[in-house]
């Protein structure tokens, strides 16, 4: 074997080895590095689809968050509308039922008709009431010409009285017979104000003026002031009431040149700016842009002319609870790029640290920025943590509150109280809610605890949130106030209320209804068909064609005046009114209003017109009697001379004897008719009036089959009187009481002091009165004579004689007013009548009997 192959040689295997080992080891990387690739794309894969689905995820998460917090800012925007809308109604509902109810007043008709100085200062007086009572800036009363005869303010330098108003449109309004409801800025007070004026009609249904009642709505604007952007709007656009002032008397959207110049001729608003605000008339549930902001614009009409209530409002919490999905579905991104790059290397990881927390202090911004006070509450009841909104209203950081029991911090107790959503929810597991009071919080809060879970299901915390309710609570406080006041004013109006559902054809009513009827709520099934047998069976018709009205869809107001039959079969005559409150499927279905005993009204308005008739036949029958008393003179001695010419032949002096008689008759009447017509005041003198009825008395029914009685308290007021006119006025009941017993019977004279206080239904002031009632069993007054008893030359005696002429009531009542006292009658046919007579009582003095007899 040769050297240089020795030299050469190298083993075999091991020349295999060093040829092998570089390959082996790429062959070996090769699978190592391929497999870490395919793991490192299955983990990127698997964290892209991850990313994916959590992007498509939080998509979905916060475009539902969205769409919740749009619905829930819209519902709060439109509830804000809706009660303020209501509060307005309700605050101007006042005005309008004020200006109703004085265009009924007697006071408002009498002045309208007489324009004395009396009836002036009663409808001043009247109108001083409604303005105080409800808070009114001024009430004023314009003939039909629009000039002011009385008003609440004419004792004020700047006063209506005298001034006129025909040219408002409320006046023209009012004036054809309408209410009519006006918004305008006064011209005299500079005071913007709603204005309600209503016709005052006579007793013939004639317009013969107007009654007019405004309210300032500054207040309403101070209740503006809460939105940033609340207006009330004029159908052509012009803001009259907002809560930012600088804002009032500007077109809110774009205005024609014709309407402007009608609205600066009409100075409705004042001032214009017709600039407009908007670029064109907004839609409800739009957005628009005002002052470089996209706002959410609500908006419902107010009135049936055309006015508007505009809510404009930031949706920031649509935007926060948007972002606040997106926060969420960056922190699951970031938890999962965190996860995901914590393999790769310590840099990705601790960039992907910074992100995450990054994210936190964003999550905790978006906690911060929510309006609401949460608290993050542990279930040993101490606080972990609470928003920027809850540390302001506690008036510490979140440092100080975090470690303290909440009861303590948020109520000021040891021990949780009572019905503490909190501690229900750590027993049910779910979320609680309730309304509470928070002293220490300064307000009226929903609270609602929602539990946080861990993966076992047991509570982990709590958030507790607290959603500040106290504007909406001084809003329903208001409107209880607001009702509660209402009810007491139909209460002092002794009015009946009603509510009708004509869905299911049931009604409500109130006590007064029900007394009224003379039945009680359990005796009857209060629904239409019961309605209509209240009703008289001659006025149904009527009353069912108003309500037609109302069904056909013509109107949305009843009003009825009919008579009402009540359990004992006794008639009142009422007014019904009432208007359709809500509507359903366009069609009406529900009714409310009132029904007002007008009885009484319509006794004093006979009365005033009885008077009225009375004077007016006195006047005239004055102006007769002495005419015919100069011609009977001389046909009375004509009659006397002739007799003594006769001598004693029967065929003339039996003639002339009848002729003579029927003078004697002629000269009594001429006697009644000056009675009847003498307006001197009568020469008044203390008088014991139960003696001279007792003397009269034992006068008239001696010999005859009348029993009679008179009784009088030992404490009976004393009376000062004409004693002559008095004592006709009782001779002519009891004679009449006699005439109506012809066959015999009784007399009963009652004497009884009586006090007056405006609730009897008398035309008399209120005060004390001497009452004295004459009762007989005689044969009665048929009901529709009752009326025309007292009227002159009416007699319900068979035959026309001396005493069957008809003058002695009309006498009586004449009398009694010149005494200022009143005669009223009741009766019943076949069982007798009633007459009472009421005189003014004398105080007693030092020195003085109740009769009125000189004590000695």
């Amino acid at each position: 074997m040769k050297a240089g192959t020795a030299s050469g040689y190298r083993p075999a295997g091991s020349r295999r080895k060093n040829l092998r080992c570089p390959g082996a080891e790429r062959q070996m990387e090769r699978p190592v590095n391929i497999t870490q690739t395919q793991s490192k794309k299955r983990s990127f894969r698997v964290l892209a689809v991850a990313i994916f689905l959590a992007l498509a995820a939080g998509c979905l998460l916060t475009g539902y968050l969205g769409r919740v917090a749009e619905k829930g800012f819209r519902e709060t925007v439109n509830r804000d509308v809706l009660l303020t809308s209501s509060l307005l109604h309700d605050n101007l509902g006042d005005v309008e039922n004020a200006a109703k109810s004085l265009g009924f007043s007697d006071a408002a008709v009498a002045a309208l008709a007489s324009g004395s100085h009396a009836d002036l200062e009663h409808a001043n007086a009247l109108l001083d009431r409604v303005n105080g009572i409800f808070d009114m800036s001024i009430c004023y009363l314009m003939d039909r010409n629009g000039l002011v005869l009385a008003a609440s303010n004419r004792k004020e330098k700047s006063g209506f009285v005298g001034k006129n108003f025909g040219f408002r449109p409320y006046f023209k309004g009012a004036l054809s017979g309408r209410l009519t409801r006006y918004f305008a800025l006064g011209t005299t007070t500079g005071e913007r104000g709603y204005f309600a004026a209503a016709p005052v009609l006579d007793g013939h249904g004639a317009v013969t003026g107007a009654v007019v009642v405004k309210r300032n709505v500054a207040p309403f604007a101070v209740f503006l002031k809460k939105y940033t952007n609340a207006f009330l709007v004029s159908p052509e656009g012009i803001i009259f009431i907002s809560g930012r002032s600088e804002l009032n008397s500007r077109s809110l959207w774009p205005i024609g040149a014709r309407q402007r110049s009608e609205l600066q001729a009409s100075h409705q608003f004042g001032h214009l700016s017709f600039a407009p605000l908007l670029a064109r008339e907004p839609r409800s549930g739009s957005y628009v842009r005002l002052d470089n902001k996209q706002l959410y614009l609500q908006r419902i009409p107010f009135g049936t002319e055309g006015w508007t209530l505009v809510f404009m409002t930031e949706p920031l919490i649509v935007a926060n609870y948007r972002w606040f999905g997106i926060l969420l579905t960056a922190v699951f991104v970031l938890l999962l790029l965190f996860f995901g790059t914590l393999l790769r290397s310590k840099d990705t990881m601790l960039e992907a640290s910074k992100e995450l927390l990054k994210s936190k202090d964003d999550w905790k911004r978006t906690f911060d920025t929510v309006p609401d006070l949460i608290a993050i509450i542990a279930p040993d009841g101490r606080i972990l943590s609470v928003n920027r909104a809850m540390s302001r209203r506690l008036g510490i950081t979140g440092e100080d509150a975090a470690g303290r029991l909440y009861c303590e911090l948020l109520h000021g107790s040891p021990q949780p109280p009572p019905s503490c959503p909190l501690q229900r929810m750590l027993v049910s597991g779910k979320t609680e809610s309730e309304a509470m009071s928070g002293e220490l919080l300064n307000g009226d809060f929903i609270v609602t605890a929602a539990p946080i879970l861990n993966e076992d299901g047991t509570i982990e915390s709590a958030v507790q949130v607290m959603h500040d309710v106290s504007v909406l609570k001084q809003m329903e406080q208001s409107l209880k106030e607001y009702a509660q006041r209402m009810e007491l004013v139909l209460e002092g109006s002794n009015d009946a209320t009603w509510e009708w559902d004509m869905i299911t054809n049931l009604g409500v009513h109130n006590e007064r209804y029900y007394e009224m009827l003379e039945y009680r709520p359990e005796e009857v099934h209060s629904d239409y068909d019961f309605f209509l047998k209240t009703i008289h069976p001659e006025d149904v018709s009527q009353v069912q064609a108003s309500l037609q009205g109302i069904m056909a869809g013509r109107t949305d107001k009843y009003e009825a005046q009919y008579r009402m039959v009540t359990k004992s079969g006794k008639l009142r005559l009422v007014m019904g009114r009432g208007k359709v409150v809500r509507f359903e499927g366009g069609r009406p279905a529900k009714m409310a209003g009132v029904i007002t005993d007008i009885t009484q009204m319509k006794r004093l308005s006979e009365e005033a017109n009885r008077i009225s008739n009375l004077a007016s036949i006195g006047l005239l029958a004055g102006g007769l009697a002495h005419d015919f008393n100069n011609v009977l003179n001389v046909i009375y001695g004509n009659v006397n001379f002739a007799r003594m010419l006769a001598g004693d032949d029967p065929a003339v002096a039996e003639p002339l004897a009848d002729a003579e008689e029927a003078c004697e008759r002629a000269q009594e009447l001429g006697n009644r008719l000056q009675a009847l017509a003498q307006e001197n005041a009568p020469v008044r003198e203390p008088v014991a009036l139960a003696a001279i009825i007792e003397e009269i008395a034992e006068t008239l029914f001696e010999g005859s089959d009348i029993l009679h009685r008179v009784s009088a308290p030992d404490d009976i007021s004393g009376l000062e009187a004409d004693p002559r006119q008095i004592r006709q006025v009782f001779e002519n009941l009891l004679t009449n009481a006699k005439d109506a017993q012809a066959g015999g019977g009784s007399v009963v004279i009652s004497l009884e002091n009586f006090t007056v206080d405006g609730q009897e239904g008398l035309p008399l002031p209120t005060g004390q009165y001497v009452r004295i009632a004459v009762q007989d069993s005689g044969i009665g007054i048929p009901e529709q004579q009752l009326p025309r008893i007292f009227d002159p030359y009416f007699s319900t005696k068979d035959t026309y004689s001396q005493r069957g002429m008809g003058m002695g009531l009309a006498i009586c009542n004449a009398v009694l007013k010149r005494h200022r006292g009143h005669i009223g009658v009741e009766s019943e046919v076949g069982v007798g009548t009633r007459f009472s007579v009421y005189l003014p009582a004398l105080l007693p003095i030092a020195g003085r009997t109740p009769e009125g007899e000189i004590a000695t």
